[in-house]
């Protein structure tokens, strides 16, 4: 298992195609990203906290399709519930074209006989209203302890249990905790809200 977790060399798929490495100190490792679609994927999956393991670029295959000798190496490895999924991270308008469907349906048959499950995300699953925006935003905090103390404090001192944005600032000005409690109190899921909206119009509850 461990070789085929183990990430390819990074290579330059083509002169516009960005790479570069985002790290988590929550899974203990580097990702190699190759487009902002994968990174709004990678935030998405880090904030769920649901997925045990994720390795981008695992262990390439090599396969037939058409005729034709084939090799894929898949965005993501994730691994859920003992539960491996490769996920294939596309635009929607590549998707859709029909050799890239072909190839999916190829992928699925292959993946599916090694008891793992080939998924395909385009920004239609990704970038949901302001979802994939407020996660950039949540990002840089997610591998931070969990604000435990101020959120009991926030307990103790009010029964209510929603406010907006700014009715929450002013509240934690009063028992002096710092308004960047907010970010890091939804970033790991003490404090709840619909992160399809904008930040500014967001009411939270706990």
């Amino acid at each position: 298992m461990e070789s085929q977790m183990k990430s390819r060399e990074q290579k330059r798929q083509s002169p516009v195609r960005s790479s570069y490495a985002s790290g988590s100190h929550h899974y203990g490792r580097v990702f190699a990203i190759e487009s902002a679609l994968e990174l709004d994927y990678l935030n998405l999956i880090r904030f769920q906290r649901q997925a045990e393991i994720i390795v981008s670029q695992p262990t390439h295959i090599e396969y037939v399709l058409n005729g034709r000798p084939r090799r894929y190496t898949p965005d993501f490895l994730v691994v859920e519930d003992d539960v491996r999924y490769i996920d294939e991270i596309k635009p929607q308008s590549a998707a859709d074209k029909p050799e890239f469907r072909a190839k999916a349906e190829k992928l699925t048959e292959i993946y599916a006989a090694r008891g793992e499950i080939f998924r395909v995300f385009t920004e239609n699953h990704i970038r949901i209203g302001h979802r994939a925006d407020n996660l950039r935003f949540l990002a840089p905090v997610l591998d931070t302890d969990p604000p435990i103390d101020e959120f009991e404090t926030l307990l103790n001192a009010t029964a209510i249990r929603k406010a907006s944005l700014r009715g929450l600032s002013e509240f934690l000005e009063v028992i002096d905790i710092h308004p960047s409690f907010i970010r890091r109190a939804v970033a790991h899921q003490l404090i709840r809200c619909d992160l399809t909206k904008p930040w500014c119009e967001q009411s939270f509850h706990w």
